[in-house]
C-alpha cells in the first residue's frame, strides 16, 4: 500500500466516521480494519505510513 492510498484510505474513513459509516478496502486479499488503524494513529501520535508492518499486522482482519 502506498503513502497515497494511505492518505486516501485516511481521508475516506474520517468522512465515513463523521457520516457514520466504514470504509474498507480490499487488496491482495487483504482486509484491514482501517477504523482501528486510524484511532491507533491518533492515540500514538503518528501518521498511518509510519505503522510498523509488525504493527499493521495485528489490524488485519480475519
Amino acid at each position: 500500500m502506498s503513502n497515497e492510498d494511505i492518505a486516501k484510505m485516511k481521508a475516506l474513513d474520517e468522512a465515513a466516521e463523521k457520516a457514520g459509516g466504514f470504509v474498507s478496502v480490499n487488496e491482495k486479499n487483504v482486509d484491514y480494519d482501517y477504523r482501528k488503524i486510524i484511532a491507533y494513529c491518533k492515540k500514538k501520535g503518528i501518521e498511518p505510513i509510519d505503522l510498523t508492518i509488525r504493527e499493521l499486522n495485528t489490524f488485519i482482519l480475519q
